[in-house]
This record gives structure tokens, sequence and C-alpha cells, in this order.
């Protein structure tokens, strides 16, 4: 490697830590700031909604402050309506993104246990009204799982990820999970599945720095699971969303491939 490519690529590291030096520092200060007025102002319901702007202010800082292009490809969704939002899981800024995506559903997310144990942040979550899912107790798991489905039943929407983890990984989606189907089909709303690729490039599993990038998402048409299957029918329903999804991934992939190429 020559002199000016050495220059080059140490230019290019040093813009990198610069880029997540900043983001952590401003992104934590407004986790912060967020979290600590969702808790305090949980005290008076009528305060949700000033709650979850608050939220959409934190989403939307995280795309910003991460340098994050969101190009995406969404259909007409019935403005009153409520959906189960249904996403492959790519990195942590999949949520963030999701949320400033979708702000007029503002979709409750399902998380770990663990999450909402985190201090100040966990509290934060569980007062905009996400989820706690306990994956290993099986019937508290499904104790949770019904919690979502009456609010989903209520109106509201709720995003899943039916992989169950992130998957950084570029050639396909992990097998899904049942429980995205338990729910999906108990609430009867209709399913909205949104295929991202990007997001592991700019944060991956187990990375420190973040890198500035594009995640394209496509949404795809909203589809009334409920009138096709039954609760008995959930695996045959799981297969065919994971080979719907999973055709759409490698098609916008491969789009990111052509652009890096």
């Amino acid at each position: 490697m020559d002199s000016s490519e050495a220059k080059s690529g140490r230019a290019a590291r040093a813009g990198v830590v610069l880029r997540s030096v900043v983001f952590y520092t401003v992104f934590g200060l407004v986790t912060l700031f967020v979290s600590l007025s969702v808790i305090l102002l949980s005290p008076w319901p009528r305060t949700m909604a000033l709650r979850r702007k608050l939220e959409g202010f934190w989403a939307g800082a995280a795309v910003r402050v991460g340098g994050v292009r969101v190009v995406s490809d969404v259909p007409d969704l019935d403005p009153d309506g409520n959906y189960v939002f249904l996403a492959n899981h790519q990195s942590h800024m999949d949520i963030p993104i999701i949320l400033s995506l979708f702000p007029e559903f503002r979709p409750r997310f399902l998380a770990k246990e663990s999450l909402f144990k985190i201090p100040i942040f966990g509290p934060g979550m569980a007062k905009t009204g996400h989820f706690s899912v306990d994956r290993e107790n099986r019937r508290q798991g499904m104790k949770d799982l019904q919690k979502v489905v009456d609010s989903v039943q209520q109106g509201e929407s709720a995003l899943v990820f039916p992989e169950g983890t992130r998957n950084s990984g570029s050639d396909g989606l992990l097998p899904f999970q049942s429980g995205a189907f338990i729910l999906l089909l108990k609430s009867n709303v209709p399913a909205v599945p949104l295929v991202l690729d990007g997001s592991n490039r700019i944060l991956p599993r187990g990375a420190k720095w973040l890198r500035s990038g594009t995640v394209r998402i496509r949404a795809l048409a909203p589809v009334n699971v409920a009138e096709r299957y039954s609760l008995k029918d959930r695996e045959s329903l799981k297969q065919e969303m994971w080979r719907t999804m999973q055709n759409e991934f490698l098609e916008i992939s491969s789009w990111q491939e052509e652009r890096t190429g």
C-alpha cells in the first residue's frame, strides 16, 4: 500500500471513530432526556400522546445523527387502521429507523425482558407502551404475548422481529419463530411485512463503531392472514411469510451489492 492509500485509510478510520463518538454522545443524551421525560410524565395517562412524540424525536435523532439515509418503498396504509408489522432484524438501528418511518402508527415493539432492566431506558420503553416478552419461561411468555394481542385488538399497532434476534448475515433471513404468528392470528389485524437491508453495515452485531450509510426498506401490501389461516395453521403461515420475505430480501440485498460493487 502506497503512502496516499495509507493516509486515505487512516482518514477513513478516523472519520468512523469521530462519527461514532458524536453519535454515542448525542444519542446517549437524547435517550437520557427522553427516557426521564417519559417516566416523569407517566403518572398522567393523558400524556401518552406527548410521550410518543418524544419517542418519535428520539427515533429521528438516532437516524439523523447516525448519518443514516433511508430509501423506502411503502404502500398506502389506512391511517385510521392498525397493523402488525413483521420485519427482519439486522441491527439495533432497526427500531429507530422503523419508528421514524411510521410516525402515524408508532408501533409498539416486542423486546426481550433484559432490555427492560436497563436503568432509565428500560422503564422509558415500558412507559411508552412497548412490550417485554419472557423467552425463558414459556408460560409467562404466552401471558406476555396475550397482553400484546389485547393491545392490538384495542387499536394499537405492533412491531415484531420474527427472526427473534439480530441477523448480520447477508445470505438470507434466519428461520422465523412462531410467537409472531400466534400474535398475528389471535389479533386478527392485517400484517405488513417489512424487509430491510443495510443497517447491518451501519452498526453490525457486536460492532463498536458506527458507519454512515443507506438502509433500504420495502413494505409489502397488507395481508389479512386470518382470512386464510387459523391458529392451527400457524406453521404453514410462518413458512409462507418466510419465503415471501426471503425473496424480497434477496432482491433488495442485490440492490445494495450493485451500489457497492
